[in-house]
């Protein structure tokens, strides 16, 4: 009865460690053959996202009219203004987080809630980074479309633009 149970255990350990290749093989194949594939055919596109200046950035990389460079600067404006509060309220419920942990009994309910707070917060942030990012390319043409796609690609550290951005880390945090 043994052997018949080792041998059982053997086969279930054969057909999940072959489940388990197959899954990394097709996860592979996937990212070679269609993930990447989905980055825009922009020939010679070489950037650099500079720290600073982000209207004339826009303006220069992508071409744009003065109407469409107007349009950017009032969405980028209204984008900062609302991505800045919650990020600040982001901070605060970090700091939040980590004077509650340094406690002696921290309360793990209210970490809980600021761990909660944290999320629903980055939610929103993310929510207004692809609103922003609609309202930019609701404004181009198709050919400044695939330029902007890839400068976000950029800007967000999308290994398939070919370059990662510095991480830009704020000491006073």
């Amino acid at each position: 009865m043994a052997t018949k149970t080792n041998r059982s255990l053997l086969i279930w350990l054969i057909v999940i460690l072959l489940a388990t290749n197959i899954s990394t093989i097709a996860t592979i194949f996937y990212h070679v053959y269609f993930h990447e594939r989905n980055l825009p055919d922009i020939p010679g596109m070489e950037l650099r996202i500079p720290d600073g200046h982000m209207g004339r950035f826009f303006r220069d990389e992508m071409n744009l009219t003065p109407k469409q460079h107007r349009q950017f600067r009032d969405f980028r404006h209204d984008f900062h203004s609302n991505a800045n509060g919650i990020t600040i309220r982001m901070q605060e419920n970090r700091s939040a987080l980590f004077d509650e942990l340094a406690r002696e009994n921290p309360d793990t309910v209210h970490l809980g809630q600021l761990a909660d707070e944290i999320g629903e917060l980055h939610a929103q942030l993310k929510v207004l980074t692809f609103e922003y990012y609609l309202q930019l390319k609701s404004v181009c043409e198709p050919q400044q479309q695939k330029k902007l796609h890839f400068i976000f690609l950029k800007m967000m550290n999308d290994e398939r633009a070919g370059m990662k951005m510095p991480n830009r880390i704020n000491p006073n945090n």
